[in-house]
């Protein structure tokens, strides 16, 4: 197990990216606030195609046998991955091939247009996986078997980063093609947070060693910087694995989704001036304002994980993934039976 470079970057309680990457999706499928803030050509970030950190896709669809059945690749879809890195600050790059911030949050976003339905896999940060390990001119050097949350740290921060992440996270999916990344540092939680007035929930774990404000079963209205506390802490707080902060990110999600929806038409377009130092994407603005039409118009499935074992190793927790739970979570996402 290789962990040579977490130590280095871990501190006792590291700041977490939390849920930055939920607040990409929340706008996404914010509804008409969403879409005006993409269709507005002045927030363009490149062409409308796909942009050069896409896994290319397969020429013809794979066929699988699985448990005595065969299975196709489908076709219609559209497959997105949004992370939250744990960078405090704005989005800029480091000069190295490596120190560009862990992705503490993974979430691919699968676009279904034959079914017009929408699905979320919420990944586990801790997912021990085949990660590609950069070289200085930054290209791929070697595979080692690390978190997942570390493929962002190979590279500058920016785009390699995120291109870096995307290849693991297709691997880890058998090789599904992404189409496209949305990255967003930590400080997007308390900014979206504060820019809607509060989200609104119900306080599911004992923070009283954190914050003594936050108390156990209470509804309670965050702040930017106790959303923050609320999406990103682990230490002390349930069984510090990160599978009870993934269920406090979703619940985060959803009740920031229900604000968003409140908001009129030009909050799209201050949240993005107020975001936009602070992500790296490679989806331009007339495709992802078609993403959000999608998202509006099509039905919502249950977000996926991925079933595992948490355990400890060199002193940090690694997720060991089931691996019927994946070939099936593939399966569900990606594939159709044929026979």
């Amino acid at each position: 197990m290789r962990f040579r470079e977490e130590k280095r970057l871990r501190r006792k309680d590291v700041l977490k990216a939390g849920v930055a990457a939920a607040v990409a999706l929340a706008l996404l499928a914010g509804g008409a606030a969403a879409l005006h803030f993409w269709e507005n050509d002045r927030y363009a970030t490149g062409s409308d195609e796909v942009g050069s950190a896409v896994i290319a896709a397969p020429e013809e669809q794979k066929e699988i046998t699985y448990d005595g059945s065969t299975y196709r690749q489908r076709s219609g879809l559209e497959t997105y991955l949004i992370m939250g890195i744990d960078v405090k600050g704005k989005a800029v790059a480091v000069d190295s091939y490596e120190g560009g911030g862990q992705a503490d949050v993974q979430m691919v976003l699968v676009v279904d247009d034959a079914n017009k339905t929408w699905q979320v896999l919420q990944i586990n940060r801790d997912t021990i996986t085949k990660v590609p390990v950069l070289d200085v001119l930054g290209g791929v050097a070697a595979y080692a078997d690390e978190q997942i949350a570390l493929a962002h740290y190979y590279g500058n921060g920016r785009e390699n980063s995120c291109e870096n992440t995307a290849l693991a996270v297709s691997m880890l999916l058998d090789d599904q093609p992404i189409d496209g990344y949305f990255a967003l540092n930590m400080d997007a939680v308390g900014i979206v947070t504060d820019l809607v007035g509060g989200v609104t929930l119900t306080v599911t774990s004992d923070f009283s060693e954190i914050d003594p404000t936050l108390v156990q079963g209470e509804e309670v209205t965050l702040d930017g910087e106790k959303a923050l506390t609320y999406v990103r802490s682990r230490h002390h707080i349930d069984d510090q694995t990160n599978i009870a902060r993934m269920a406090r990110q979703r619940q985060f999600l959803a009740a920031l989704e229900e604000k968003l929806r409140q908001q009129d038409s030009q909050f799209a377009a201050e949240a993005y001036t107020a975001l936009e130092d602070y992500m790296v994407t490679d989806i331009a603005s007339g495709t992802a304002a078609k993403i959000g039409e999608k998202l509006k118009q099509y039905k919502q499935l249950d977000t996926l994980t991925i079933d595992g074992e948490n355990v400890i190793e060199n002193g940090y927790w690694a997720y060991h993934l089931d691996e019927s739970s994946r070939e099936a979570t593939v399966l569900q996402l990606f594939y159709e039976k044929v026979r």
